[in-house]
C-alpha cells in the first residue's frame, strides 16, 4: 500500500450527542476514543501516520463552559491513556501541532508529558492538531521566516517554519459527517492530497466504512499535476 499518511477532520461530535440524546461531553469522549481506534485500524493496514484535528483556533469562539469541558476531557484522556499503557501497547508516538500556549497550564503540562512519554516510540505516529488554524499557521510561518532575515521567501523556506516542518504531507484527508470542506485544515500541506467525505458522524464511524474509504483511495490514480 502506498498510503502512508492520513489526515482526519473528525466532524459531528455535537450532532452525535443530539442524535443519541447523550451529554455533549460523553459524545466528545467517544470522539477521542475513536481517534485511537482509527489509528489502530490504520496500523493494521501498515499506514504509519495519522493526523487528526482536535481543537481549532475557531473553537475558542465557543462558550467558556464548552471550552472548559473540552480542556478537562483532553487532560483526563491523556492521563487515562498513559496510565493504562495504551500508547505503550500501540508503540505510538504522539506529536502536537498548533499553538497550545492559550490552553490551561495543567493541560499544557499534560500535553508535554504525553509527548515526552511517547517520544521513544516511532514506528507509528499520531499527530494531534490542537489550537490549530491553517491561515494562522501560514501567517506565523511567514513572520518567522522574515524574523530569520529571509526577504524573498521560497516554498522551501516556508516549509521550515510550519508546525509540520518535519512531517510528510498527507496522502489522504478524510472528513466525517457529510460536510465537504477543509475549514482551514492543513491548507499548505493538502495541495496534492486526495479527499474523501464520509456521511457518518465522527463517533459512529465504523471500521468497514473506514476500510471502504481506503479502498477508494487505492483505486485512484494520483498524478501530482503530471
Amino acid at each position: 500500500m502506498n498510503l502512508q499518511h492520513i489526515a482526519i477532520i473528525p466532524d459531528g461530535n455535537r450532532r452525535f450527542a443530539k442524535k443519541m440524546n447523550i451529554p455533549v461531553p460523553a459524545a466528545y469522549a467517544k470522539g477521542v476514543d475513536k481517534i485511537i481506534e482509527v489509528m489502530e485500524w490504520s496500523k493494521e493496514l501498515g499506514i504509519k501516520m495519522v493526523t487528526s484535528w482536535g481543537f481549532s483556533t475557531e473553537n475558542f469562539k465557543r462558550s467558556a463552559l464548552e471550552r472548559r469541558m473540552l480542556f478537562r476531557l483532553f487532560e483526563n484522556k491523556i492521563k487515562e491513556f498513559i496510565e493504562n499503557g495504551r500508547f505503550k501497547k500501540e508503540q505510538l508516538k504522539v506529536k502536537i501541532i498548533g499553538d497550545i500556549s492559550r490552553f490551561p497550564k495543567s493541560l499544557i503540562s499534560a500535553i508535554h508529558g504525553l509527548e515526552a512519554e511517547t517520544e521513544k516510540y516511532g514506528k507509528f505516529q499520531l499527530n494531534l492538531a490542537l489550537n490549530y488554524g491553517g491561515r494562522q499557521e501560514l501567517v506565523e510561518a511567514f513572520n518567522a521566516a522574515m524574523s530569520a532575515g529571509i526577504r524573498k521567501i521560497t516554498q522551501e523556506d516556508l516549509q521550515k517554519f510550519l508546525f509540520t516542518s518535519d512531517l510528510p504531507d498527507p496522502d489522504l484527508i478524510i472528513r466525517t459527517s457529510g460536510e465537504q470542506r477543509l475549514s482551514g485544515f492543513l491548507p499548505w500541506q493538502s495541495s496534492y492530497s486526495e479527499f474523501i467525505f464520509l456521511k457518518p458522524l465522527w463517533p459512529e464511524l465504523q471500521k468497514e466504512e473506514f476500510m471502504t474509504a481506503i479502498s477508494e483511495y487505492e483505486d485512484r490514480q494520483r498524478r501530482f499535476g503530471r
